[in-house]
């Protein structure tokens, strides 16, 4: 049981990893539209209408992709008054505590985002914008970018039990 934990979590460190490093593309991808929307406006005299939409997702999809690997690296905001001050062990006990409410919360996103996402399919929900994109591809992302999340969090609840359990960290 103890070597299918390890599993888990040294997979869904190295998915996190390869998400997160996909994600670190997204931020050039994003710099480029916006290039592309000030060259065209201003050289040009040419305004494009789906470059500051373009962006916007393309910096959503950047926040919903690093969140399974801001998670992994522990690199997230936390108020660490106490937790500073704890050793491996406290940290650990804290965690696997606290990580369920961070599942609860998340969990409650994931239903509201597919309910959100099946509402999109069924009525080809649009931006009311020029350009008029479908927000299903996004709320899909997101979705499906909650649900790692959710897997990301359980294998930090096994990381601490092994941890507990004074376990080598996978």
């Amino acid at each position: 049981m103890l070597n299918v934990a390890r599993g888990y979590v040294r997979f869904m460190e190295r998915l996190a990893g390869v998400v997160g490093w996909f994600a670190m593309f997204l931020i050039y991808v994003m710099i480029a539209v916006l290039l592309i929307d000030v060259f065209s406006d201003k050289v040009f005299g040419v305004v494009q209408n789906w470059t500051l939409e373009s962006a916007q997702f393309t910096l959503a999809a950047f926040y919903f992709l690093a969140g399974p690997k801001t998670l992994s690296d522990e690199s997230h905001v936390r108020l660490d008054l106490l937790y500073s001050r704890l050793g491996v062990r406290g940290r650990a006990i804290i965690d696997s505590i606290t990580i369920w409410l961070v599942i609860f919360y998340l969990s409650i996103m994931l239903w509201g985002g597919i309910s959100s996402l099946m509402y999109s399919w069924r009525t080809t929900q649009r931006l009311p914008s020029l350009w008029g994109p479908q927000l299903a591809p996004i709320k899909l992302l997101m979705v499906v970018c909650l649900a790692l999340m959710i897997l990301q969090c359980l294998a930090i609840f096994l990381r601490d039990v092994l941890r507990l359990r004074a376990e080598e960290t996978p």
